[in-house]
């Protein structure tokens, strides 16, 4: 077959396996070499071995829909394959922080351990339930959420605990049970303890959850999460800043989160035009501020900078002696 057609063949189940949020996996060794030399023109992306997609195509997708791409089609691949950890994690919709996805997760077979790669980590965990999860094998919501609370950072961690309260509607004392339950004698179970301690299902993102993290390593816990107010221009709504800082002088402050995923994620802006997400979000930043108290407004950036967001905080009076007693979880 000539090389010319072997890439239109090619082509062509690449774009049909990408309709089924899929990558297409070479057949054979010529059919490899062909796509390859597409990878070298910069046309085809070989984002895990044997595994192509069009580059056009997989530019499009972000981090973690990549990953989940990867997990269906190996699973295609190697029906005995079972995800845990962060893929897991993801692959059940949990916040799971990109830094967190440059491998899979995947468990080993006790008959047949297989050794982790550059490209897939091996865990020798014994699942105590294999669940599915968009069509693929994986660890339980929970055990999921608890291995990787146990592996993360406290940071990153924190969006995964709070994310898992939201999806199971619970709080904290129960995930402290769950914790116990799947984390036990594992390497890593004071950390999951840890966050366990500060999760609050009222975080309405992974960013919310990540920044209030920073702000508790930083003695600044905040006081309350997405308090509501009347606003004060439209007295039969309410106003909800995402959180609230109350200092020992009684002086009230607001913190609010400014993240890009508001104005490019389908499922945020609900068919809404950018410039019409901007408008009402400045429109909702002038009802904050006539609240008449002072608002620290940061980013992603700000919060993944060490010490900007003490900073920020700090320009409102608000410090590790300044901050009232207790914090959200009072509440």
């Amino acid at each position: 077959m000539r090389q010319s057609q072997c890439w239109a063949e090619a082509s062509e189940r690449m774009q049909a396996e990408y309709r089924q949020r899929r990558c297409y996996r070479a057949a054979g060794r010529s059919e490899a070499q062909v796509l390859r030399r597409r990878v070298k023109a910069g046309a085809v992306v070989e984002p895990y071995p044997l595994l192509f997609a069009h580059a056009s195509a997989w530019s499009e997708l972000r981090a973690g829909e990549r990953h989940r791409y990867l997990a269906r089609t190996l699973v295609a691949v190697h029906h005995r394959l079972i995800f845990c950890v962060f893929t897991a994690a993801l692959m059940w919709g949990l916040p799971v922080s990109y830094r967190l996805l440059g491998r899979l997760h995947a468990y080993t077979n006790p008959q047949a351990p297989s050794q982790s790669t550059a490209f897939m980590r091996r865990h020798a965990l014994v699942p105590n339930v294999v669940s599915n999860a968009d069509g693929v094998p994986v660890a339980s919501m929970a055990e999921a959420a608890v291995d990787c609370l146990r592996m993360a950072s406290f940071c990153d961690g924190m969006a995964i605990a709070d994310g898992l309260l939201r999806a199971l509607g619970t709080d904290r004392d129960a995930l402290a049970e769950l914790v116990e339950r799947f984390g036990r004698g594992r390497h890593g179970i004071n950390r999951a303890r840890d966050v366990a301690a500060y999760a609050d299902g009222r975080a309405e993102s992974g960013g919310e959850s990540v920044a209030r993290a920073v702000m508790i390593e930083a003695g600044v816990p905040p006081t309350d999460l997405q308090p509501e107010f009347r606003d004060p221009v439209e007295p039969w709504r309410v106003v909800r800043p995402d959180y609230l800082f109350v200092r020992r002088d009684g002086v009230r402050v607001l913190g609010e989160l400014d993240g890009l995923d508001k104005y490019d994620m389908p499922a945020l802006t609900h068919g809404r035009e950018t410039t019409e997400i901007l408008v009402q979000e400045r429109q909702r930043e002038s009802h904050l501020t006539l609240l008449g108290m002072p608002v620290v407004r940061f980013t992603m950036k700000d919060v993944r900078t060490p010490g900007r967001l003490r900073y920020l905080l700090s320009a409102a009076g608000v410090t590790p002696e300044t901050i009232a007693r207790p914090d959200y979880r009072a509440r």
